[in-house]
């Protein structure tokens, strides 16, 4: 069971290495989604009007790669794309965006010195972001009936890592949805069962989040 993955901080700052003449920009992303990670591609395009090329790879998943993608944006097959989402598999990292542009400087680098630079650039980028462990967290609900409300909230109260998102009242007590570290999930509706003798058992909302 994967309980945590490893993702980015905060965008990092572009940064730009130059090989013959050519310049490649790059900079990283933390995206959550494929349309986020597309929509900045094209915000890039707007900034980077005149460009020649803007490569790039992401990886979307929590600990599992979901969804993937990587583009070598008119540059030799495998030559850019490739090699980005390689330097992202080799830092582990999740709800990444790479993106690299160049700026053609007029001599020819060849499949072999595209694929070592558009790395170096992807990696360079990488090498200088903020990582961020996050916590996978399963969301769970908890029908408390009223003579149950204090040993429940007390419990809640002091679980480790556990997160109210909300809390509704209905005619026999309350509705409290939390988020638990997916780790602690079993001992978590183990323990409620045990205190209240059955009366209240935790059910899942969602999957993990």
């Amino acid at each position: 069971m994967i309980e945590q993955y490893k993702t980015l901080f905060e965008p990092t700052q572009p940064i730009e290495i130059k090989e013959k003449n050519s310049r490649f920009i790059s900079q990283c992303f933390p995206v959550s989604t494929k349309e986020e990670a597309e929509e900045t591609v094209k915000k890039l395009w707007k900034i980077h009007y005149d460009c020649t090329h803007i490569c790039f790879a992401y990886l979307l998943g929590e600990g599992e790669t979901a969804v993937f993608r990587y583009s070598d944006d008119g540059e030799p097959s495998g030559t850019a794309g490739l090699p980005i989402y390689n330097e992202i598999l080799r830092k582990e990292l999740f709800n990444v965006l790479v993106t690299s542009v160049r700026y053609y400087g007029g001599i020819k680098l060849g499949t072999g010195g595209l694929t070592r630079t558009y790395g170096a650039s992807a990696r360079a980028a990488l090498d200088s972001a903020k990582i961020e462990t996050v916590i996978i967290k399963k969301e769970l609900v908890v029908n408390i009936p009223f003579d149950f409300t204090g040993i429940a909230m007390s419990y809640i109260g002091r679980f480790d890592g556990l997160e109210i998102k909300s809390t509704t009242y209905t005619e026999t007590g309350s509705s409290v949805t939390v988020r638990i570290p997916i780790a602690s999930v079993e001992k978590f509706i183990a323990d409620l069962v045990e205190r209240t003798g059955g009366k209240i058992k935790p059910g899942t909302v969602s999957g993990n989040s």
